[in-house]
């Protein structure tokens, strides 16, 4: 076929699914039905993986990354990102209003007022209409581009929807979870054994830290605009216009908008706001009052900090009085003993509330709660309950302050071991090991679909298994026969309910697959302290086996980072002889081209993204992906007795989990064409972005590393490259290649 029309048929296919896009996200008015956008989809996929040279990078399909980021790199925005003042009373937006009025003395002038959403702030940049940046407010003159993340969002236009666009536009707004989603999410989490998100803020927050664009993927993110940065070769002269624009651009905005000419006018609007408020879709924390005209914006200018045009005011949090009924303590994974009040069921905001978290005893003493105290409750962040006060007043004269160790007796409720007081944290601990509860938890945990993803493992399941004797720790589920498990009553002596041969068969199946599983999900399914997925993943990226890992000289190095930045920066050990207080874990070396002392090992986790050099004057290197707690606790926990029992089951099981090392030992000694080169990417390249760039580098074998080293091989450079790496590639003779040099490498010309 004619490549001119291969091109024009996938330009076709891009143009249909963008329209349909903006009809279903922006319009609320879908024309096709999901099988049929679907089609659409895949065929358009399957021209690009027959025809890679045709990818752009606007495409619908490129909304996902293949391989996850090595670290965040941060940006200068164009145009800094002030934040708002905070405003709590009709008395501060009287105030603010006189401000404006004394400013534009004799003029008529309006506002606008919006509601506020509890979300991240974010700005996007489009070039010519594409997309190619997002960078996060980080401090206001720059942030963190977290550009591959923001593209998995389906609401976010990857090519404006504008005739003739602008030779650049940046739109601001805030990144955000809507509550249905939000709940969702929590709910997989839960029955995955992971820990719920606190509220929708804190999710969204998390989610667009996260290295890996596939996990962002999965987590509902919607994004919505009312602000601009940089804008060139547009006119746009009040809000109104702005709005706008970047609703006929497929830019999700509010519908919800007020307009108002004095004070009275906008107490107007933000009460009517605050009764609205519980029916958005999403969380609002108050609302935005700013000038529409852009020309009087600019005349009343901004401080160092926030805009003298605007002001954000805030609600106060929907608040409750109920009763604590009793106080009852659950037991975790780990053994933590948790307080949870047991409430008289009370509505609050949206939902009835019959439980808060009293998080542990100290909390308890220092408010001072007792079993038959009235008290205030709110929801945290709108969404989890948290008891804000005690009505002292209404409080009877028999009562007693509630003594945590007293009300179970000095024991665990589940099993009835002496607890004791965990000397790290504010908390009380199990230290049974064969707890019941913890056991239930660690083998929910175990299966958890980001673990070793044991889908027929639900919590029935695990608790029959338990009761029963079959199981007392996660390893005991490889030896469970067909038979065995097959009888399993599920339910009661008076009503038996078997779990069944074929439910018996899915499970044992599961079991089988999770044994071939990377070296990641069963660190992660582990459950070892501090290790969460994303950590879990870093750690199985850069070590070759669980056996190598359990004494990694490089989560070492991680452990002690603030001694291995003091000797860096005070270049206190002598060139090639070993710290005597880090044993001989590594040299210590001058390079030719650096004033700063650094261990051999430092190179190669600069080289895997797991340090950074730090632009703070008090510290070296920063950690990336592993922290020095982590590394600690990893290496506690293979020191430990559970740890060296883990290690001895599964090498009698058989079981081996391989880490991406491995892998790419795999790959040199079978002749990939790029096995053991360190590549960095700057710049922007012509024919992809640099996640496909690092993708198809990994896939020929190569490393994908985010700050150039010795240990680099190539510097790849793009237009509008960083000065920092290209004198840096100088200085430590590191071959700088362009991009059709790149292609060549990758068999791409």
């Amino acid at each position: 076929m004619d490549t001119t029309q291969i091109q024009s048929d996938m330009e076709q296919l891009r143009r249909q699914i963008r329209r349909h896009d903006q009809l279903y996200y922006q319009e609320a008015r879908p024309q096709i039905s999901d099988r049929e956008y679907d089609a659409l989809y895949a065929q358009l996929k399957q021209l690009e993986e027959q025809y890679p040279q045709f990818i752009t990078p606007d495409s619908p399909t490129q909304r996902v990354s293949g391989q996850p980021l090595s670290g965040f790199v941060s940006k200068a925005h164009s145009v800094p990102m002030l934040s708002l003042d905070n405003s709590y009373n009709a008395a501060d937006i009287l105030r603010f209003h006189e401000s404006v009025r004394k400013a534009l003395p004799g003029e008529q002038f309006e506002y606008i007022i919006e509601p506020k959403v509890d979300g991240v702030s974010i700005s996007l940049r489009y070039e010519n209409g594409v997309f190619v940046q997002a960078l996060t407010r980080g401090n206001g003159r720059e942030g963190d581009d977290v550009s591959a993340n923001m593209k998995t969002i389906g609401s976010l236009p990857l090519r404006l929807n504008l005739e003739a666009p602008p030779p650049l536009l940046e739109a601001r707004g805030e990144v955000f979870m809507s509550r249905a989603g939000f709940a969702r999410l929590n709910q997989r989490r839960q029955e995955s054994g992971e820990e719920a998100f606190a509220n929708p803020r804190n999710a969204s927050a998390g989610t667009l830290k996260l290295l890996d664009a596939r996990l962002v993927a999965q987590r509902p993110l919607q994004a919505l605009f009312y602000a601009q940065g940089e804008m060139q070769g547009v006119q746009v002269e009040s809000q109104e216009e702005l709005l706008a624009l970047f609703k006929q651009a497929g830019l999700m905005t509010q519908s919800w908008l007020r307009k108002a000419k004095d004070f009275e006018g906008i107490q107007a609007a933000l009460e009517e706001l605050q009764k609205a408020k519980a029916s958005f879709p999403y969380d609002i924390d108050g609302a935005v009052i700013k000038l529409n005209s852009f020309a009087q914006r600019r005349r009343l200018g901004h401080t160092a900090k926030a805009p003298s045009w605007a002001r954000a005011y805030k609600y106060e949090p929907e608040r409750a009085i109920t009763q604590v009924k009793a106080i009852s303590v659950q037991v975790g994974r780990s053994g933590v003993l948790t307080p949870v009040a047991e409430l008289e069921p009370v509505f609050l905001a949206g939902s009835t509330i019959a439980r808060a978290t009293l998080h542990n005893e100290e909390e308890i003493r220092r408010k001072d709660i007792r079993i038959g105290d009235s008290v205030v409750i709110e929801k945290a962040g709108e969404i989890i309950p948290a008891v804000v006060s005690v009505q002292l007043q209404q409080r009877a004269p028999t009562s007693l302050p509630f003594d945590f160790v007293a009300h179970i007796e000095g024991k665990c409720p589940s099993c009835g071991t002496a607890i004791v007081r965990d000397p790290q944290f504010v908390a009380w601990r199990c230290p049974n090991l064969q707890c019941p509860a913890q056991n239930m938890r660690r083998l929910e945990y175990f299966a958890a679909r980001n673990a070793l993803d044991i889908t027929a493992l639900g919590s029935v399941v695990a608790e029959a298994l338990l009761e029963k004797g079959l199981v007392e720790e996660p390893l005991d589920l490889f030896g469970l026969k067909l038979p065995e498990l097959g009888s399993l009553n599920l339910g009661t002596e008076e009503e038996p309910r078997t779990f069944g041969e074929k439910n018996a068969a899915k499970l044992l199946q599961a079991l089988e697959a999770a044994k071939k599983l990377p070296l990641a999900n069963w660190l992660f399914a582990m459950g070892i302290p501090e290790v969460g997925s994303t950590t879990a993943f870093h750690m199985g990226r850069t070590h070759k086996n669980l056996a190598e890992l359990a004494s990694s000289p490089k989560l070492k190095l991680l452990a002690n980072l603030s001694l291995i930045n003091e000797k860096a920066k005070s270049g206190a050990v002598g060139k090639d002889t070993a710290d005597p207080e880090l044993g001989d874990l590594f040299a210590w070396r001058k390079p030719e081209a650096d004033s700063v002392f650094q261990p051999e090992l430092l190179e190669e986790l600069l080289a895997e993204g797991l340090l950074r050099p730090s632009q703070s004057s008090g510290r070296a290197y920063v950690s990336d992906g592993i922290g020095p707690k982590a590394a600690q606790s990893v290496l506690d926990f293979f020191a430990a007795e559970i740890g060296k029992n883990w290690l001895a089951r599964m090498a009698e099981l058989g079981i081996d989990p391989q880490g991406e090392k491995a892998q790419a030992e795999t790959d040199k000694n079978s002749g990939a064409s790029l096995s053991g080169k360190i590549f960095v990417l700057t710049g922007t390249l012509a024919g992809m972005d640099r996640n496909t760039a690092a993708e198809r580098i990994r896939k020929k074998g190569g490393t994908v590393s985010s700050a150039v080293s010795g240990k680099t091989d190539y510097l790849v450079a793009g237009e509008n490259t960083g000065a920092k790496k290209s004198e840096r590639a100088r200085q430590l003779g590191v071959k700088v290649i362009d991009e059709q040099e790149l292609l060549k490498m990758l068999g791409e010309e």
